[in-house]
């Protein structure tokens, strides 16, 4: 918080350090001792569980309204014959309901919200500056990339988690995607506030556009949930990574948060009635967030693929078809006008289109131009190579940028996919594709991890369209 130039006053609490201070702050030796002139709106707790009713009481007495239990060993920690845990949440929600305190946990991270500069994130920049500083540990090297985003920047995605782990993931990888987070709650264990709380706030909230959440179970009644989310649903994209699909992880999710998974069937048939995009991990999940974040609903299956190689170009036919979009053909006029500067030697100008060594980023510009203005594509996945075109072939990383976000007209209504390669083969290289990954969102493209992951999310963004258009028609 510190890093993050938190403004308001910061207490400290804790007996044993009493007159001490820390990174400038003061040490009280209770709540209660804290000067009166500035009211305590949030309390983040981190004490032994057996102990945790005692400091709710201090708080309440207070006048706290919010308390952000970091603390575990609660009901996650509770077996078949004994429930400790559980009557320790009883005792904590009774407490907190006495003095009209609400709770955020426990065994939880808390909550991340940019615009006031409440996080529990480490900033990219912050560690670049202490790794320069520390001359003897050559571990980190984030030399070249001052473009990753900061940890203030306040964006238009909400994630919700129950794993405090993955909000944390989340908030340090999007850094690096190039997009930042309007707010992130970690739920813990949901004993007051919880996933339905939270999902009604942001249906609502006009500085989220995009909702994403990582879900083991709900504490709630199901039917409540399935009914907000058609609300929600209507108004902004709801992307959902269901944790604990398979039997040993209805095992992991009880040891997790005390809860009960749910059978994953009754998941999908919820996401068809209510156009939750439902991804299967975490990678999936900040693909479909970036798709959202950057590209109009595609129109159409139709999809075109641009690929260095003839290998390649089978391997991405083969990802685009799997994961449920379509190949037309090229127009015989627009081979034509391709065949008049890629000659068909050495080429295949059907869809896929490979025009391997004759690969220039000209000829990659003047052809995405080209294929936006055929009507059976949509969208169109590129194959993008920055090292090569700019080692091998002497382009800058600015111009290569610049010229894939210019070459299809801002309102063509169709999506332009690339796909960094993964070549990587020496240090500049994985630094040069890592920088162009981080710099497409803010140029209107999506830099994906592999062709696979364009398509699917390409599908699954075109599916959320669809059942826009079913419930305007039935409504």
């Amino acid at each position: 918080m510190k890093s993050a130039q938190f403004p308001n006053p910061i207490y400290l609490v804790n007996p044993k350090y009493t007159g001490e201070d820390l990174l400038g702050y003061k040490f009280y030796d209770s709540v209660s001792s804290i000067p009166d002139e500035t009211p305590v709106d949030l309390a983040i707790i981190a004490v032994p569980a057996q102990i945790t009713p005692s400091i709710i009481e201090e708080i309440g007495k207070k006048g706290v309204p919010f308390a952000h239990m970091f603390s575990s060993g609660f009901s996650e920690l509770d077996s078949e014959f004994d429930k400790k845990g559980k009557k320790l949440e009883e005792e904590l929600v009774r407490v907190a309901s006495k003095y009209g305190i609400r709770i955020l946990g426990p065994n939880c991270m808390g909550v991340i919200a940019p615009k006031s500069r409440l996080t529990f994130l480490m900033s990219m920049k912050a560690i670049q500056k202490a790794n320069a500083e520390n001359k003897e540990n050559d571990s980190v090297n984030l030399e070249g990339l001052e473009k990753l985003g900061e940890l203030t920047d306040a964006g238009q995605v909400a994630f919700i988690s129950q794993s405090g782990g993955i909000a944390f993931a989340h908030g340090m990888l999007s850094q690096s995607l190039g997009y930042s987070f309007s707010k992130v709650v970690s739920l813990g264990n949901q004993i007051d506030l919880d996933l339905i709380d939270f999902l009604q706030y942001f249906k609502d909230d006009p500085e989220t556009k995009i909702i994403a959440m990582y879900i083991e179970n709900i504490k709630r009644d199901g039917n409540e949930f399935v009914r907000l989310l058609i609300e929600t649903t209507a108004k902004k994209p709801v992307i959902i990574w269901k944790g604990g699909i398979f039997q040993t992880g209805h095992q992991a999710v009880m040891s997790h948060t005390g809860g009960l998974a749910g059978n994953y069937k009754i998941w999908e048939s919820m996401a068809r009635q209510t156009g939750v995009i439902l991804v299967n991990n975490f990678l999936e999940l900040t693909d479909m967030v970036q798709t959202c974040l950057t590209y109009p609903i595609p129109q159409t299956l139709g999809t075109a693929v641009l690929s260095m190689s003839g290998g390649t170009a089978v391997e991405s036919t083969d990802e685009v078809e799997r994961n449920g979009l379509i190949m037309p053909l090229l127009s015989q006029e627009l081979t034509q006008k391709i065949n008049q500067f890629i000659p068909e030697i050495n080429s295949n100008l059907k869809n896929p289109l490979e025009f391997g060594g004759k690969n220039s980023m000209e000829h990659t510009i003047k052809i995405i131009e080209m294929l936006g203005e055929e009507p059976q594509f949509s969208s169109i996945i590129m194959a993008s190579s920055p090292e090569y075109l700019v080692f091998g072939r002497g382009n800058s990383l600015d111009d290569y940028i610049k010229g894939i976000s210019n070459a299809l007209p801002p309102n063509s209504g169709k999506l332009l996919m690339c796909v960094s390669s993964g070549m990587n083969m020496f240090e500049q290289g994985i630094k040069m594709n890592l920088e162009f990954r981080s710099r497409s969102l803010s140029n209107g493209f999506v830099a994906y991890r592999s062709t696979a992951a364009a398509a699917k999310s390409c599908y699954r963004w075109w599916k959320y369209g669809k059942y826009l258009e079913k419930r305007k028609f039935t409504s």
